[in-house]
């Protein structure tokens, strides 16, 4: 299950100046005289008519609102640079799923649109994913891979995700709040509520940060398309790639150093267009490929060099008398507890710790009952 995550996630304040940003300081009147509520009712209202989505305008949405537009400008300005290259993929995957295409913004409230983003409770990546339910969405989390990390892989999980938590609450701030908390902390609060089933009715019965999930939700929706209005222009410096890109496969394990060497890259635009790899490395193995993620001009490049890019990579290897990492990967083991059992001893069995299998399977204290299932992860070759 997904953890909470920090309500806004707070990105490091760039010490570059206002003017490279093209941000009007935050500081200056200007700003604050063109913020009008009526107009930002306005705006949510023609939004809200486009989507099945229920972007609704409140108290607490102006707060948060006002947030992002007036204490984190540098932050909506880096988004908007990143959400130029991220969107148009979400937007794939999710009309592929037929969701909400508003849907793409709930990365901008996970990870600030960061696939390296981790959460104070072991989220990790756009989609914030914890470890088991990457597990349980087929994501690979390995020596050389965690896919949590992967743009594509990530986002498929996400959209099946959000569509089993649709299809059991049938309404779309249910299903983002348990995106945030939990089916079962929804179902809870739904509950606790006296069986409503109105998000804004349920709020009060929820976890302090899914409180403010949907209004930060909203409020991210809201600031992105209307930050040009606010003198919020997108951070040239945070532009991802502007050229297309594509998908081809290695014929052996490659360092990511020696490969952007080769093709005249920037080392550091390569890991940005492959973060899914944990140690920089591109893995091989006889039975199955990966895949790395290039700008379409570099692929062009590398097939026609073929043989001999592979020639200069092996010689590279050599001078740096290079030994690849071990490929290992991750067997899922569903245990039944047994009557006298206690965590310590199962982590003793499996060689793990029992912080782990408690982070594994979402548990709040040490106690366990027999005949519960347990999820167990251990390294195979």
């Amino acid at each position: 299950m997904l953890k909470f995550k920090i309500l806004l996630i707070l990105i490091s304040v760039s010490m570059c100046s206002l003017a490279q940003h093209k941000i009007l300081p935050q500081n200056d009147t200007s700003v604050k005289n063109i913020f009008d509520e009526k107009i930002v009712q306005h705006r949510l209202d023609s939004l809200n008519k486009l989507t099945p989505l229920n972007l609704v305008c409140n108290k607490t949405v102006i707060q948060h609102i006002k947030f992002y537009l007036f204490q984190r400008q540098e932050q909506v300005s880096k988004l908007l640079a990143r959400s130029n290259y991220y969107f148009p993929i979400f937007e794939e995957y999710l009309d592929k799923h037929e969701l909400p295409l508003e849907l793409k913004y709930l990365p901008v409230i996970e990870s600030s649109l960061d696939p390296h983003a981790r959460s104070y409770a072991g989220a990790v990546g756009l989609w914030q994913f914890m470890y088991a339910t990457a597990k349980e969405h087929d994501l690979r989390i390995n020596s050389y891979l965690d896919e949590r990390k992967d743009i594509y892989r990530s986002t498929e999980a996400a959209c099946q995700y959000l569509k089993k938590a649709y299809a059991k609450f049938n309404n779309w701030d249910l299903a983002l709040a348990a995106y945030n908390a939990g089916s079962r902390n929804i179902t809870k609060a739904i509950r606790r509520s006296g069986g409503k089933l109105n998000y804004w009715e349920v709020r009060p019965f929820l976890p302090k940060e899914t409180r403010n999930y949907i209004p930060s939700f909203i409020a991210a929706v809201y600031a992105i398309h209307f930050a040009p209005s606010y003198g919020i222009e997108p951070d040239t410096n945070q532009i991802i790639n502007n050229c297309p890109v594509d998908s081809i496969y290695l014929q052996k394990s490659v360092k990511l150093e020696h490969l952007a060497i080769l093709l005249n890259m920037e080392t550091s635009v390569l890991e940005q267009l492959n973060p899914m790899y944990r140690i920089k490395y591109i893995p091989f193995l006889e039975k199955e490929k990966f895949p790395i993620i290039l700008p379409h001009d570099k692929i062009d490049e590398f097939l026609h060099q073929e043989d001999s890019v592979y020639i200069k990579l092996n010689e590279m290897e050599l001078a740096e008398n290079l030994n690849f990492p071990p490929f290992t990967d991750i067997e899922k083991i569903r245990y039944t507890v047994k009557k006298g059992d206690y965590l310590g001893r199962i982590a003793s069995q499996y060689n793990c710790t029992v912080k782990d299998i408690m982070l594994w399977n979402d548990l709040k204290t040490h106690k366990i009952y027999s005949g519960k299932k347990l999820n167990i992860y251990k390294t195979v070759k």
